[in-house]
């Protein structure tokens, strides 16, 4: 009788750990699934532009790379800097490709910052850029202002 007890004792320990770990199974597979289904939606982007990256923006322990580019009207965005080896701050004001999702910019996107671009000025013209002229003050030497430009 105390030996049937403890054969009914068991049962519920074993099918409780089998439970456990057909949970844990499960909660893996559907961790990876959403992370290959996301791979699987940026490999469908086929629209091809330049950014041009900003300024670096902390945010607690993380910091995100601020940028944008063109796309029959201005998309800004970021992407988070962690794991990039190197300083950050050489990525600023330079210009890199991005892909994009053709049917909805401004949600499907990434930069490639493994690829740093030096277009010329027609490049930046088709892809949406534009020279602007500014002025700087020279109160030290010459009291003149310098006349400079940058592509926004």
């Amino acid at each position: 009788m105390l030996e049937e007890k403890e054969e009914i004792n068991e049962k519920p320990k074993w099918i409780w750990s089998v439970v456990l770990l057909t949970i844990v199974i499960l909660f893996i597979l559907f961790v990876s699934n959403n992370a290959n289904k996301y791979q699987r939606y940026k490999e469908t982007f086929k629209g091809e532009t330049i950014g041009f990256t900003t300024r670096i923006e902390h945010a607690n322990k993380t910091s995100s790379l601020k940028y944008y580019f063109y796309s029959d009207k201005k998309v800004l965005s970021e992407v988070s800097t962690r794991g990039y080896e190197g300083d950050e701050y050489e990525l600023i004001n330079k210009f890199y490709k991005v892909k994009y999702d053709l049917n909805n910019p401004e949600k499907g996107h990434y930069i490639i910052l493994e690829e740093e671009l030096s277009p010329d000025s027609l490049t930046l013209v088709k892809a949406g850029f534009t020279k602007t002229k500014y002025y700087i003050y020279d109160a030290g030497v010459t009291c003149k202002y310098i006349e400079k430009s940058k592509w926004k």
